[in-house]
């Protein structure tokens, strides 16, 4: 608790918010609309009335504690970093109790998630104290967390039917909160209803029947349909983002994980460890086809690891049952391996934040640039957002033409974009460019001069759109530029 904790105060005060990239902007988007609207928020990134899946039953109910408390949405998403620490810590017990049966369990399995790394990965969907940081009340980490619950409640259901009463109601707040997520922890919980040895058939089926239940339940979320959500991305046009595949970062993200093979294998664990097996085949299968072009592929790589890492756990439980019968020579050999591991992770982590807040005390603030350059500008007046910049504008309140990453409840999404990319292609003409601003009530535009953005901005456009504009303004890295 002590470890998640402080991981959870740090995670409150805000880090890198230089970085225009980070899922924090559109969180905080629509925290911020729930709040001044819990019943019929407005989109939080579009002008209109269309709804949005953020609007998810953890913000919503974030929401509601932030209007009760007087919160703004920066204290509701700090408030609920520590609300997912506090899970975090009760799914670890819960899970690794159930699957270890082991007092010292939870405490190994902690330790294998939290230092089971040779590099401090910072990506939505890892659970790297990195990735806490940066993102600890982030939906995706919640769903870490409930699936823990889950997996643990189904090995328990699994020999006590009645506790799969409590698998229905996880199982609809897992899945109206984060489809993504959610699917994830559900392929995990089947392989354990189909291969956990200890169970009957008609246990298995209640679990199914309770899950069932529990995904029917979802769809009655009133804010939106989530199975609506998963099957509609409303831009094919999304692209970019990290090569997960080169071969170099393929060994930082499965080792030291991939050890946890060896304590899979162990024959106390054996028997037990198929439904982990079987679901670190299926994500490794998943994780490949990334390397083809499916993008979302590339959102099985932290669940892949969060199973190796739970074989890790199981590698350190066999370590020390075994400790006092090895002899000095293994003895040493365990004792400087971890060591080694422990003390690059540490090196590597401190030399990654040190890196991460000089580059944040250069850019600055991009919440605090964004707010400058469209305070003047009424909310609800759509701007043009280059790329990822769209992300701290709309955190302000401000809307936009359109949004980057895929919105299933925007459902013209594809065709914004269309417009949002050819509005900033330089060689158009001031009146060309006019008449796409028009098209969507916009009249100002927005770039990032040198930010880390996921697409290249067109050579040149600074100096066009310079030329083209009535005036322009400038916050750090970010320029403004009004059309008329």
């Amino acid at each position: 608790m002590l470890l998640y904790g402080t991981v959870a105060i740090y995670a409150a005060h805000g880090h890198f918010l230089y970085q225009t990239s980070r899922d924090l902007w559109q969180h905080l988007a629509a925290v911020d609309a729930l709040i001044e609207n819990p019943w019929n928020p407005k989109n939080p990134f579009l002008p209109g009335q269309e709804g949005s899946r953020h609007f998810h039953p953890y913000w919503v109910g974030m929401a509601m504690l932030a209007r009760l408390m007087g919160w703004n949405g920066w204290q509701a998403i700090a408030a609920g970093g520590f609300v997912t620490a506090t899970l975090l810590v009760v799914g670890i017990r819960a899970f690794a109790l159930s699957f270890f049966r082991d007092r010292w369990a939870p405490m190994a399995l902690m330790m294998a998630m939290a230092l089971g790394w040779s590099f401090p990965i910072s990506h939505t969907g890892f659970h790297s104290i990195e990735t806490l940081i940066e993102g600890l009340a982030y939906p995706a980490v919640l769903l870490i967390a409930l699936s823990l619950l889950l997996w643990a409640l189904v090995i328990q259901a699994l020999a006590r039917p009645a506790a799969a009463l409590i698998v229905t109601p996880l199982t609809a707040l897992m899945f109206a909160t984060h489809q993504l997520g959610a699917g994830i922890g559900f392929m995990v919980a089947g392989a354990f209803i189909l291969l956990w040895p200890h169970s009957c058939w008609r246990n298995r089926l209640a679990v199914i029947l309770a899950m069932m239940v529990g995904l029917a339940l979802a769809a009655l979320w009133s804010y939106h349909n989530p199975f609506v959500a998963m099957v509609k991305t409303g831009n094919a046009t999304w692209t970019g983002g990290i090569n997960f595949y080169a071969p170099t970062r393929l060994f930082l993200i499965l080792f030291p994980s991939s050890l946890g093979l060896i304590g899979l294998w162990q024959p106390e664990y054996r028997r037990r460890a198929w439904p982990i097996m079987a679901s670190i085949a299926g994500f490794g299968l998943l994780f490949a086809t990334g390397a083809y072009g499916v993008l979302v592929a590339t959102r099985f790589a932290p669940p892949l690891v969060l199973m190796l890492q739970i074989g890790l756990a199981g590698l350190i439980l066999m370590l020390a049952r075994r400790w006092s019968a090895m002899s000095d020579a293994k003895q040493l050999g365990w004792f400087t391996f971890a060591s080694l591991c422990i003390a690059w992770h540490l090196m590597v982590t401190i030399s990654y934040l040190m890196i991460e807040t000089g580059d944040n005390a250069k850019r600055g603030n991009a919440y605090a640039q964004a707010q400058r350059l469209t305070a003047d500008i009424p909310d609800q007046q759509p701007v043009a957002a280059w790329d990822v910049v769209a992300w701290p504008v709309v955190a302000t309140g401000q809307r936009v033409m359109s949004v980057p990453w895929p919105e299933p409840m925007i459902t013209d999404l594809a065709v914004r974009q269309k417009d949002l990319e050819a509005l900033f292609r330089p060689e158009l003409t001031r009146s060309q460019r006019l008449a796409i601003t028009r098209k969507w009530g916009v009249k100002t535009l927005i770039v990032d001069s040198d930010g880390p953005l996921r697409r290249e901005m067109p050579k040149n456009l600074l100096v066009t759109l310079r030329r083209q504009s009535v005036r322009m303004r400038t916050a750090g890295p970010l320029f403004r530029f009004d059309l008329e």
